[in-house]
């Protein structure tokens, strides 16, 4: 029973002073990798940061004047198929277009209505 004691204390002792000798620079060598790893994420964190603040800037500043100028061009684009719609609807509805057939339409209307009573004078006068 004394032995496995023993064994226990050894090993709680082993772990209160520390690893043993041949482990220390290996574990040192691992944490200065480890350190240099992290200097290098941290720069990298930097380097990103000042870009994205610059990008961050630069469409803030360009974006309002992209947007101001497609206002600008919406609007010149606007009024110029307004126009476009009305120089379209003037030539297809002109009065010198509709003149001719207007008065073929008065005409032969005109000529038809008096045709027609015409013949109903006639089948209604016998």
């Amino acid at each position: 029973m004394k032995l496995g004691y023993r064994q226990k204390q050894s090993h709680s002792q082993r772990g209160a002073l520390g690893s043993s000798a041949d482990e220390s620079p290996r574990s040192l060598a691992e944490l200065m990798h480890q350190l240099e790893g992290l200097e290098a994420r941290l720069h990298q964190l930097k380097v990103g940061v000042s870009n994205l603040l610059q990008l961050q800037q630069i469409p803030a500043d360009g974006a309002q004047e992209d947007v101001q100028h497609s206002a600008q061009e919406v609007i010149r684009l606007q009024e110029a198929a307004d126009n476009f719609e009305l120089e379209l609807a003037s030539r297809v509805v002109s009065w010198q277009h509709l003149q001719e057939p207007f008065w073929q339409a008065v005409r032969f209307g005109g000529l038809g209505l008096l045709l027609g009573w015409a013949l109903a004078w006639f089948v209604y006068a016998r």
